[in-house]
């Protein structure tokens, strides 16, 4: 199936690929004239349209109403800025991530936090097997109570 194309619009896309070669020849600005690789895409682009009235002939590529698709209207773009001197510029690396406040914070918990002070334990009941021994010196882990927790109603 052969593709119909407004000859308006193929005329329009031969003024902007030669306006954008004539730019890129006589611009004095310091950036460096259009390589190899552009030279050759303006020429091939050039030739399509007049050949076939169109650069592209797959139609997921762009309108099929244009002459040009999207990718090569982004690129002729990108050509034109870079004549005028206004080519992109490449991304910076960035900083990357940083903390809010230079202090350095500890990338774990603390252990602590979660020990209940010697006053906190509950006393152990008579019957209790470990009351021989002797309580150690030292804090120990206990359990907290957490209100409102989904406790069983096995007790």
């Amino acid at each position: 199936m052969v593709r119909k194309i407004d000859e308006k619009k193929t005329r329009r896309a031969l003024r902007r690929l030669e306006r954008a070669r004539k730019a890129a020849e006589d611009s004095g600005i310091e950036t460096p004239d259009l390589s190899e690789w552009e030279g050759e895409f303006l020429g091939s682009l050039e030739e399509r349209l007049e050949k076939f009235g169109s650069a592209f002939n797959d139609p997921d590529k762009g309108n099929t109403d244009d002459a040009l698709s999207a990718r090569q209207a982004l690129k002729l773009r990108e050509i034109e800025k870079k004549a005028k001197g206004k080519a992109r510029k490449p991304m910076s690396r960035g900083n990357g991530f940083k903390r809010k406040d230079d202090r350095p914070r500890p990338r774990s918990r603390d252990i602590h936090d979660d020990i209940d002070s010697p006053q906190e334990t509950p006393a152990a009941s008579p019957s209790s097997p470990r009351q021989d021994r002797p309580a150690p010196e030292t804090l120990r882990a206990g359990f907290r109570v957490i209100p409102g927790g989904g406790g069983s109603s096995d007790d």
